[in-house]
């Protein structure tokens, strides 16, 4: 399943040392959930001298962040060429996740592909490291939709470049990507927008806004209560989540948005609901959001 030059590049390697000595590749089978019946060869997790890369299906994934886990610290930003996928940096240590959805496979059949792939151990995540662990993640998952006979749209292998470190802190005025157009807040953290799986806008002080897709959202250990990110309805409030969702194609299956206090916050929206605004900018990123990935129109969120 793996792109070996490029995963060969990402772990400091030419072609020629893995016929030395010191060079160690395993992988071992596991599976993704019992009502998924995987393609050949899937879902299998390699570790290539260090590096561990995990080839699966969509649906039932085990773990689509990797090493990253969903919070405040690090934010999921989009990986560049058309490519449906993110990358995650905190401190040491980066994670990409590539998600392609297969024309030709069901639900029942895994719905797509799904490839995590983790940065060098104990090897500074510089730029260059990004963008060599971008090009394994992208070309392996190409790769394993080759050898599964997965119908679908890559990106473009040749407009890869090195997703920046994390996000940028900038004026509401002044946001061009995740957190454009919105009002409620002066100051906002964003990353660039693309078909990331995973999207983020952080109204600074405030909330923190998400949108998640396929197994981001559905991968949750909080699913067995909903389909809608753990919930049991489209849309709603409760005490720390406002959420909506949207119907989306493919392996993206059900889009979900949600805002929640920032982290360290009290604020309960039992007692402190959202304001006006608030509403308006959670409707506006969901809407946003669920259009560059070719959803249908989100929820309202109820009053």
């Amino acid at each position: 399943m793996l792109a070996a030059d490029p995963v060969l590049d990402l772990a400091g390697k030419s072609g020629l040392s893995v016929l030395g000595l010191g060079f160690d590749v395993s992988s071992r089978k596991f599976d993704v959930s019992g009502d998924v019946k995987e393609p050949a060869g899937l879902a299998t997790r390699c570790m290539v001298d260090g590096i561990e890369i995990a080839v699966e299906t969509t649906a039932g994934a085990q773990n689509a962040y990797g090493a990253y886990q969903d919070d405040e610290k690090a934010s999921p930003v989009p990986l560049s060429g058309g490519w449906q996928g993110l990358m995650v940096t905190d401190g040491e240590e980066a994670t990409a996740s590539v998600l392609l959805s297969c024309r030709n496979w069901s639900p029942n059949e895994g719905s797509g592909i799904l490839v995590t792939a983790d940065s060098p151990f104990d090897v500074e995540v510089t730029e260059a490291i990004r963008l060599k662990l971008a090009r394994a993640a992208t070309a392996t998952a190409q790769r394993a939709a080759d050898k599964t006979g997965c119908e679908t749209e890559p990106g473009d292998a040749g407009k890869v470049t090195a997703p920046a470190a994390g996000a940028r802190t900038v004026s509401a005025g002044a946001a061009t990507g995740t957190c454009e157009g919105m009002t409620s807040a002066p100051t906002v953290r964003e990353t660039a927008a693309a078909k990331s799986p995973v999207e983020a806008c952080v109204l600074v002080d405030d909330l923190r806004l998400v949108a998640a897709y396929g197994p981001f959202s559905d991968a949750s250990a909080a699913v067995v209560n909903g389909k809608y990110g753990g919930n049991d309805k489209p849309s709603g409030i409760d005490r720390s989540t406002a959420w909506t969702s949207a119907t989306c194609p493919g392996a993206l299956g059900t889009g979900y948005y949600h805002a929640s206090p920032v982290g360290g916050s009290v604020r309960r929206f039992t007692s402190d609901p959202l304001t006006e605004k608030e509403r308006a900018d959670l409707r506006h990123f969901a809407e946003q959001s669920a259009a560059r990935h070719g959803c249908g129109a989100p929820e309202a969120v109820p009053s």
